[in-house]
């Protein structure tokens, strides 16, 4: 919920004219790295938090871990962030530089946000599978 407020206030700075896009001139070049960065950022951080979550709690669910639930919240916070982090450089890369793909990778990200948001019912799907193995 916080994520969102803070997506909205920038998107709301930015398209009321209270802050001016496209505010921040760059040489070609930096901004042809500016542009470079944001994607690979985003082609690294989005497969790191999807595959990297799922198989940290794998291998927790194998060790059968007693602190599962905590262990489960404290990940998928740290997930959230990452992707929400993703989120932010793309939108302030847009607004601040004009850069089109950061936009579009911005969108992949809120995808995989949205995806990746956990569920009640991943956590008890886990935590039968941690049944399942006593």
């Amino acid at each position: 919920m916080v994520q969102t407020a803070c997506i909205a206030a920038i998107v709301a700075l930015f398209e009321t004219g209270v802050v001016t896009r496209n505010a921040i001139t760059l040489a070609p070049t930096i901004k042809y790295i500016t542009d470079v960065a944001g994607v690979m950022l985003t082609i690294a951080l989005i497969p790191f938090s999807l595959k990297g979550f799922s198989a940290l709690i794998e291998r927790e669910v194998k060790r059968k871990n007693p602190h599962f639930i905590e262990f489960f919240h404290a990940k998928s916070s740290a997930r959230l962030s990452i992707l929400f982090a993703v989120i932010m450089i793309n939108v302030a890369l847009y607004y601040c530089i004009g850069n089109n793909s950061a936009l579009y990778c911005g969108i992949l990200a809120a995808g995989a946000f949205i995806y990746s948001y956990p569920t009640m019912a991943t956590l008890n799907n886990c935590l039968e599978q941690i049944k399942e193995r006593e």
